[in-house]
């Protein structure tokens, strides 16, 4: 690539990037802010005309309360019970139907217009009171009556879903207040909510791409919106404003309504159920950022038409020490990090060959990290994959004798009935044999055999065997010692030297005395066995307490040690490396499951011909909690 388009594009990175990338910002800062302001907005819109809604019908749930607080309906006669509901009647507009309800669910008394000219005669405010129809008396008393049966004790009022009237279809509700005398009867009126409708008309504006507000009732569909062929039209909203449906707290959604996107805010009308929805089109709410678009591409436009001037006259002038620059950035490339360009320049490309001669030395130095980190990260590597590895071990050890223990148990179970048999059938026959014949010395061989299959028979229990009885907190430390004592004899004659390092104080952990005490016997056993007929005989045993969570104990000998090859197998059952055969194999196998029912870790680590160390961990014993 020549250095004219090289330098094109790096102008165009500097310069047009830059420049774009600012004006995509802060359209979208502006976009966010812009929305953010429009929603607020729209939500204190939509939370205003919830508040209305729920006082416009909680003002004439309010007032039927009043009234039956202040008279008591069914105390009175026919005539007086009609002047109390035409009273209520009047007292607003948009109050189609009244109803005095009985304690049995009947309606016994109501007020409407049924005949305009007759009403006006006997009272003038009649004429601001709708005519209705016998079907719309019919329907109001069937719902006041459902509304009443289903208001909740306790509550002193309730309002019906919204619906259309039968004949006037007009949006109404029924408002029902129960007697606060325990008459077990209410006071019902249907509610027309022209009044909502067209305030919701007057704060929308018409035509395409206007600002709505509308109420949605609770299924979501179109209850008011200033509109009377859009509400009953009815148009369902749940499956485009999902939110909306049993929403609880105020919101903000879009939704598509002519293939034009509308940012929607919401708040649902508290004790109504409904939920009052104010919606802008998108493209009208973010309409002034269009123009801040505009004047963006128009500097990203300027931008470019310059670096397309500028760029010729600077690659004159650049092109030999960017080719000085290009030459060095190759041969770094290649490794070469000991490159360095000359300084002839004072000017700023000067200050860029000495840059990139620092930069040349920090890679240089960089690089040379790098190697000595890798070294560190390979050794790493490798001490945890030997931690790894150590774990598999165990694991595959752990496995091993958990299987073995399992035929260990089988073939106890079926050997010790023939050996008992065996024992029990050689012992009657040598009570009638003398002691001097032949055949009494080769049944006492057989008998001795036998009692030495039944030892190993034994042995192979302790394998399959979890030993949790008698856990306990003990002190190591006297474990230890009882062990040494039990062999003091044996290590006085083989003229061993015990070196005791223990932690100081107590080494507590929760185990088995007998159990852990058969372990260091036999542990101690194996190292007088490794350390006869040696040069130098001298047994270390050392505790260490780590973090007060851990009890770790190494058992290290001077003996002849282990050959390596023989390491992965030194767990395994009737497996040995002493000289003579003096056990059975099972000793160290025995060790490994003990330990491991104890919860803790047996580890060997030996060198041929410098000795033996024996790792246990167990698990600390919990701190003894003083009593309060």
């Amino acid at each position: 690539m020549r250095i004219r388009t090289r330098l094109l594009l790096v102008l165009i990175a500097t310069a047009a990037l830059p420049t774009g990338a600012v004006g995509w910002l802060t359209y979208r800062g502006a976009e966010s802010a812009l929305s953010e302001a429009v929603a607020s907005q729209h939500q204190r819109t939509a939370l205003a005309e919830a508040e209305h809604a729920r006082a416009h019908v909680r003002t004439v749930a309010a007032e039927l309360e009043g009234a039956l607080v202040h008279q008591d309906p069914w105390a009175l006669g026919p005539a007086d019970t009609q002047e109390f509901l035409t009273r209520v009647f009047l007292r607003r507009e948009r109050l189609a139907l009244v109803g005095l309800l009985d304690a049995g669910g009947g309606m016994t008394a109501s007020v409407f217009v049924d005949d305009a000219e007759a009403f006006a005669r006997r009272e003038p405010q009649f004429r601001r009171h709708d005519t209705v129809s016998a079907a719309e008396v019919a329907d109001f008393r069937r719902r006041a009556v459902d509304v009443l049966a289903r208001l909740p004790p306790g509550e002193a009022h309730a309002v019906s879903p919204p619906y259309l009237t039968a004949t006037r279809q007009r949006p109404a509700v029924v408002v029902v207040a129960r007697s606060p005398r325990d008459a077990g009867g209410g006071l019902a009126a249907e509610l027309g909510l022209e009044e909502l409708s067209a305030r919701l008309g007057a704060g929308s504006r018409r035509g395409a791409g206007a600002e709505r507000a509308f109420l949605l009732d609770a299924r979501g569909r179109l209850l008011l919106d200033g509109d009377e062929a859009h509400e009953r039209a009815s148009a369902d909203f749940s499956a485009r404003l999902p939110p909306v449906v049993g929403a609880r707290a105020p919101g903000l959604g879009t939704y598509e309504d002519g293939g034009q996107a509308w940012l929607a805010a919401y708040s649902p009308v508290p004790e109504l159920g409904w939920v009052a929805v104010v919606a802008r089109p998108r493209d009208e709410a973010l309409a002034p950022l269009l123009a801040l678009a505009r004047g963006s591409f128009g500097v990203l436009e300027l931008a470019l038409l310059g670096v397309l001037v500028l760029a010729p006259l600077l690659a004159r002038a650049l092109a030999r020490p960017i080719a000085r620059l290009a030459d060095g950035a190759r041969a770094l490339a290649r490794g070469e990090l000991t490159h360095r360009l000359p300084p002839e320049r004072a000017d700023e490309l000067g200050d860029l060959a000495r840059a990139f001669n620092d930069m040349g030395q920090e890679l240089q130095r960089a690089h040379e990290e790098l190697v000595r980190f890798n070294g560190q990260l390979q050794t790493q590597v490798d001490e945890r994959t030997r931690e790894l590895r150590e774990a598999q071990d165990q694991l595959s050890r752990s496995q091993r004798l958990a299987a073995m223990g399992d035929l260990a148990a089988g073939m106890a179970h079926e050997m010790n009935n023939p050996l008992a048999a065996i024992l029990g059938n050689v012992q009657l026959v040598l009570l009638d044999l003398p002691p001097a014949e032949d055949p009494h010395r080769m049944l006492t061989a057989v008998q001795q055999q036998a009692q030495r299959i039944a030892g190993i028979v034994r042995e192979l229990q302790l394998l399959s065997e979890r030993q949790h009885r008698g856990r306990q907190a003990l002190d190591l430390h006297r474990v230890l010692q009882q062990a040494l004592h039990t062999r003091d004899a044996e290590l006085v004659r083989g003229g061993v030297r015990v070196d005791c390092q223990f932690h100081p104080g107590e080494a507590r952990v929760l185990g088995d005395t007998q159990a852990l005490g058969d372990v260091f016997a036999r542990l101690l056993c194996n190292a007088l066995n490794a350390l006869k007929d040696r040069p130098e005989r001298t047994l270390t045993l050392a505790t260490r307490v780590v973090d007060t969570q851990l009890v770790r104990v190494e058992l290290r000998d001077t003996g002849r040690g282990i050959a390596r090859e023989h390491l992965d197998r030194i767990f395994n059952p009737f497996f040995t490396t002493k000289q003579e055969w003096t056990g059975r194999g099972l000793s160290l196998a025995v060790c490994h499951r003990v330990v491991e029912d104890h919860g803790g870790t047996l580890t060997l680590h030996s060198d041929e011909g410098v000795g033996t160390t024996v790792t246990l961990v167990l698990p600390a014993a919990p701190a003894a909690r003083p009593l309060a």
